[in-house]
């Protein structure tokens, strides 16, 4: 078994609470990987324009084999993590896939 890890915002960019995108993310979490882990913490990132973004957010990690429902894992947890960034309104999105940290860019 493998760790991978997505961590959302509390609140997206704009201050709304994200409550209804978290609970998808983990119902999602839990179809995919059939559960996950959730750690509270805060964080921050300066994005290309030298804007300090500095946030409360939700790490969600699960353990899983390199394929999970017939799809690299990898993919899977890149996947989650663009769609829920989308949904909450984020530039970039933090993950960690197998022991590697990834960022995932939103738009731009």
């Amino acid at each position: 078994m493998r760790e991978y890890s997505i961590v959302l915002p509390t609140h997206d960019n704009d201050g709304r609470d994200l409550s209804v995108t978290h609970t998808a993310l983990k119902r999602e979490l839990i179809y995919v990987f059939e559960g996950y882990s959730a750690t509270a913490q805060t964080g921050g990132w300066l994005n290309g324009k030298g804007e300090l973004f500095e946030e409360p957010s939700i790490r969600y990690t699960v353990a899983s084999t390199p394929e999970s429902k017939g799809l690299t894992t990898d993919f899977i947890v890149s996947l989650m993590a663009k769609k829920y960034g989308i949904a909450a309104n984020q530039q970039a999105m933090y993950v960690v896939i197998d022991g590697t940290v990834k960022i995932i860019t939103i738009g731009e």
